[in-house]
């Protein structure tokens, strides 16, 4: 996707869908705020919608910079930039990979996206990112530390979240992915076929474990 400025529709529209699927509220009404979690919960999770942003790491407090802290499990706290490098706009495609110390977000940006990504890189080495995004909730996600320049427009992070917080972001990230165009809609056909594909491939491949176990060796195939 080109980010121009005729675009200006489309995005204040992407601003009200994110709102009313990913939740903007405002004010200290405790039961409104429960309300609306409900609602995100049942709601479809092809109207489920998350918003994501990159912000760099700065080695002091200024003008432009603010303070958070980051991992709840043991918090760091970090300096960063108020402005997003870049956001969810420029997200092109997002999954879920099972990782060591458990599940990893992976994002796959545009070519803008990437160009982004590549110049915040390449001018801070040994630097942290750190990851903001907001699906039922809003929260740091992490602060992967930039250990080379990263150019060819992806980035993988273990999330600060559960296994279905995660799979709630990704899911909210390819469907922004695909009303901003910057993913096609997935074809729901082909993927009924290809899954009718596995189920017979998985069927086939039991019946010749099957027949493997009743089968009679040769003799003739051993030494004796």
């Amino acid at each position: 996707m080109r980010i121009q400025p005729g675009c200006i529709n489309l995005f204040f529209g992407l601003f009200l869908w994110l709102c009313l699927g990913a939740g903007c509220a405002t004010g200290d009404d405790s039961s409104s705020s429960s309300k609306d979690s409900k609602e995100q919960k049942d709601e479809k999770p092809e109207k489920q919608a998350t918003t994501i942003e990159f912000r760099s790491e700065t080695p002091s407090i200024g003008m432009g910079t603010g303070r958070i802290k980051v991992f709840r499990a043991h918090p760091v706290t970090l300096n960063v930039e108020k402005n997003a490098f870049v956001d969810g706009g420029f997200v092109e495609q997002a999954r879920l990979i099972d990782g060591l110390a458990g599940p990893m977000i992976y994002i796959k940006f545009t070519t803008q996206g990437a160009l982004r990504l590549q110049m915040a890189t390449v001018t801070r080495p040994g630097r942290r990112i750190a990851i903001y995004a907001r699906w039922t909730e809003g929260r740091w996600l992490g602060a992967p530390l930039i250990t080379k320049p990263l150019e060819d427009g992806e980035i993988l992070f273990t999330p600060d979240a559960t296994r279905d917080e995660a799979e709630r972001i990704v899911r909210g990230l390819n469907n922004v992915a695909i009303k901003l165009e910057n993913q096609k809609k997935p074809d729901k056909k082909a993927e009924q076929a290809a899954k009718k594909r596995q189920e017979k491939a998985k069927s086939a491949s039991k019946v010749a474990r099957e027949n493997d176990k009743t089968s009679t060796p040769d003799e003739e195939m051993f030494l004796k």
